[in-house]
């Protein structure tokens, strides 16, 4: 069974879902620390004058070094989702997708969770269900692994724990990964293989990659972004077979 492992990202952007994707199993790492400055809480979109413009989580940061990423509490709720509402809005509103796109997704941005890593993690699983990717969603913080073991160990203890012969890396964990500590827990480690395919983008002068799935939604429809995102996929597959 193959694994792949990633913090909840706030409506990620279409490498975190090709890397779904390719797992059987994908956990959902919400028992670590906040990373500031990271997608943990944020991701960009395209405003309609083509500019890069970040959505971002308030949240209670204060202490975070000593907390989990699922115990820290959100704040402003109201606040910020309608702050991000309006910006989608305003960004592709004339997209003649726009309709199609916001009725799926209107009611995320509702004042009904506590935590920064709820609003993520919801955002993650409803671009997974409009992708329509059957891959197991497992929560970290629901599993029993050692509490002491960190990076590569607690990976390894990620992957045992929900049954993993095989691990799906990201491409940049390479520089630090011991592959012969997976090599000795049984694992076979292979490294996310991934090229942003570009799109039509409404407003951008060129292609701008690696934001939001929520841009390629709105510009492309969410059929089209099926289509694109499965061929994609598929094009590469780290793994000789899957189960």
């Amino acid at each position: 069974m193959i694994v792949g492992i990633h913090q909840p990202h706030y409506f990620p952007w279409m490498g975190y879902y090709d890397k779904m994707a390719k797992s059987d199993t994908f956990i959902l790492m919400d028992d670590v620390q906040l990373e500031k400055g990271s997608l943990m809480y944020r991701n960009r979109i395209l405003t309609a004058t083509g500019k890069v413009e970040y959505l971002t989580i308030s949240g209670d940061k204060h202490g975070y070094l000593d907390k989990k990423y699922w115990q820290l509490q959100s704040t402003n709720n109201d606040v910020w989702l309608t702050k991000h509402k309006n910006a989608l809005r305003a960004a592709y509103g004339k997209s003649p997708w726009f309709d199609e796109v916001w009725s799926r997704i209107e009611d995320l941005f509702v004042n009904d969770e506590s935590t920064i890593c709820a609003y993520a993690a919801r955002s993650v699983l409803r671009v997974k269900e409009l992708l329509e990717i059957p891959t197991r969603i497992v929560y970290q913080h629901d599993l029993t692994t050692d509490a002491e073991a960190h990076k590569n160990n607690l990976v390894i203890a990620l992957c045992q724990a929900v049954g993993g012969d095989r691990y799906l890396s990201g491409n940049g964990a390479r520089k630090y990964t011991d592959e012969d500590s997976f090599a000795a827990a049984g694992l076979q480690i292979r490294y996310q293989q991934f090229t942003q395919p570009a799109y039509p983008q409404a407003h951008a002068a060129e292609f701008v990659p690696g934001i939001s799935m929520l841009d390629m939604l709105f510009n492309c429809g969410i059929e089209e972004t099926k289509r694109i995102f499965w061929e994609t996929c598929r094009s590469v597959q780290e793994f000789s077979e899957r189960g």
